[in-house]
């Protein structure tokens, strides 16, 4: 992966000048993804405005649209436990599984 950035093992060891260069050129080749959100702005006296804005970003893990870069993916248990933001969610999260696997995480003390 170091020669698709034109870097070698010796660049990154003696913190080469290159390397933000070699980061940023490699950068223009990624996709650039666009969200449009919603944000509020709270201004005291409980009033607040909501402004759309336009978020832009590079996801460095999404390298499989490169042609040269050989990409692949390896099949894992999807075995975890999503988190709990709020209880509106607890229905769901005790649907998919998440309660049963924290549950077979811990050690519980009856008594």
């Amino acid at each position: 992966l170091l020669s698709k950035f034109g870097l070698n093992r010796s660049d990154i060891l003696e913190q080469s000048e290159k390397i933000p260069a070699a980061v940023h050129q490699f950068s223009r080749r990624l996709p650039t993804y666009v969200t449009i959100k919603d944000v509020k702005k709270r201004w005291g006296n409980g009033q607040e405005d909501v402004h759309p804005v336009a978020q832009f970003e590079k996801l460095w893990g999404d390298m499989s649209t490169l042609d040269d870069i050989n990409c692949s993916y390896f099949v894992v248990s999807r075995q975890r436990g999503q988190q709990l933001k709020c209880p509106s969610q607890l229905d769901e999260w005790s649907r998919d599984g998440s309660a049963e696997y924290l549950d077979s995480l811990c050690s519980w003390n009856n008594g």
